[in-house]
């Protein structure tokens, strides 16, 4: 029997529409959780790559929040183990109680949650629940939506046409993928809208896609001889002893007998191989230039996660800070995957431009509250061992940008440069450190410039470049 380490619920009376309702059952190392339970827990941040923990997740975060939400009381049945928070009222409850209690999940960014007092609602949906509308039917099961309820039922927003129950559109939009479109009008901005309706989308290819011999009568082979004058004496298609018919060896859609060959085009019986007209007026316009580039996959070891299901969940503003002792990769992540490369998540910076100098940007005095901090769904995927080297990025003097305390820490946010680069400026990055740290005890604009920085104090590093951004657009490029 499995247990979510986060929600408590058990797989003993599951039923067969739960997997649509609470996601995948993932595991590894003897840590068992609901898909859904680590995409929609508030205080649970992913901080690892596609193959780091479980999916992003790491084992050590994950019993983190499994132990902290042991400690709170979800506000519908008032039993521990909640770990979704309102992001209005900041209440909390369970996964399973807010499907019963009309809340509102959105699967995309910061997978934010809301009541069922708190749902936010546009002019449509106000327009329905005043004007419930009678005798629709789902247009999907094509069955009557017998209690017309936004909780429990779906629609397009792109075009509002029609309505389908939730159940059946988080079915549909998990075998569709990649190709959700709308029912109604086909439209592409349906697979963004539809997240903020409690269902999820995955970005991976279709079921019909992924099905085994799908597509198998594609790799049968077409054994015909396609020579303008075929000399066999038994027709095209006969292909046996010195009558085997050769294929193109670029298409391998058009054949030929090799004595048709022979007869053909004047060649030696023992031609090496045989490439079709088309393709050798192809080849002959590339000059051989053209190369195929292979794109290498990678499969988890542990046969419980699915890594097609993987998404990148933006930090929450709600989330509790975490131990900056934490590494990007767990403990137990790194004895699982000795034999496959883990990797962690590096936010890439922008392409750089030209110009001759750039401006140093004044500090603020005033100590500010923590911003949303801006993420890009970029990432760059590099080994663990690769070191974090800012001996040239954070070198005094500092550029800065701002600086505030939060949490019983002061934190600090400069510009990181390179001087080789056309644009010296390449990002930000903030810095954290402990409120009695010496370093910091003197925390004049002067001192701060010639601050000495460790890696230990890097928190977090965003490609933003913010006022360098608004200069560029009146420097002239170079």
């Amino acid at each position: 029997m499995r247990i979510c380490e986060i929600c408590k619920r058990t797989d003993e009376n599951e039923k067969e529409d739960d997997a649509l309702l609470y996601g995948d059952w993932m595991t590894k190392q003897y840590v068992t959780v609901h898909y859904y339970c680590l995409l929609l827990s508030t205080n649970l941040p992913q901080r690892g790559g596609d193959s780091s923990g479980i999916l992003g997740f790491l084992l050590r975060d994950i019993r983190q929040e499994a132990t902290a939400a042991q400690k709170r009381k979800c506000c519908y049945c008032d039993e521990k183990g909640a770990s979704i928070f309102c992001r209005k009222c900041r209440k909390v409850f369970h996964l399973a109680c807010g499907l019963e209690g009309r809340c509102v999940s959105h699967f995309t960014d910061e997978f934010s949650s809301y009541c069922d007092s708190c749902v936010p609602h546009d002019d449509y949906q106000r327009h329905l629940l005043a004007n419930p509308p009678k005798n629709v039917r789902c247009d999907i099961c094509f069955r009557p939506i017998i209690k017309f309820m936004l909780s429990l039922v779906t629609y397009g927003d792109c075009c509002r046409q029609g309505f389908a129950h939730r159940t059946c559109m988080r079915q549909y939009a998990i075998a569709s993928g990649y190709y959700l479109r709308c029912l109604w009008c086909r439209g592409k901005s349906f697979r963004d809208t539809i997240k903020l309706q409690s269902v999820f989308v995955p970005d991976r290819d279709a079921t019909w896609e992924r099905q085994k011999n799908a597509y198998s009568e594609l790799h049968s082979k077409r054994m015909r001889c396609d020579q303008t004058e075929c000399l066999c004496p038994k027709g095209r298609n006969y292909n046996r002893g010195t009558w085997t018919i050769q294929l193109c060896t670029l298409c391998a859609a058009t054949g030929t007998h090799l004595k048709c060959l022979v007869g053909a085009m004047r060649l030696p019986r023992t031609a090496p191989e045989f490439k079709c007209v088309f393709c050798t007026e192809v080849v002959l316009k590339l000059q051989g230039n053209q190369k195929s580039s292979n794109k290498s996959s990678w499969k988890t070891t542990d046969e419980c996660i699915d890594a097609s299901f993987y998404l990148h969940k933006k930090p929450c503003d709600l989330s509790m800070p975490m131990d900056v002792d934490s590494p990007t990769q767990s403990d137990e992540d790194n004895a699982s995957s000795s034999n496959e490369s883990s990797i962690v998540t590096v936010v890439a910076s922008q392409e750089f431009k030209r110009q001759k100098q750039l401006p140093t940007p004044t500090r603020k005095e005033e100590e500010q509250p923590v911003e949303d901090v801006n993420v890009v769904d970029s990432v760059i995927e590099l080994p663990d061992s690769q070191p974090l080297d800012i001996t040239t990025t954070l070198k005094p003097p500092l550029l800065l940008c701002k600086s505030f305390t939060a949490g019983g820490f002061f934190f600090l946010v400069v510009f990181e440069y390179q001087d080789q680069e056309p644009k010296p400026a390449i990002g930000t990055c903030t810095l954290r450190f402990a409120i009695d740290d010496p370093r910091i005890k003197d925390r004049s604009e002067e001192t701060l410039l010639q601050l000495s920085v460790t890696e230990a104090d890097v928190w977090i590093r965003d490609s933003n470049r913010g006022i360098y951004d608004k200069i560029d657009q009146y420097t002239p490029n170079f």
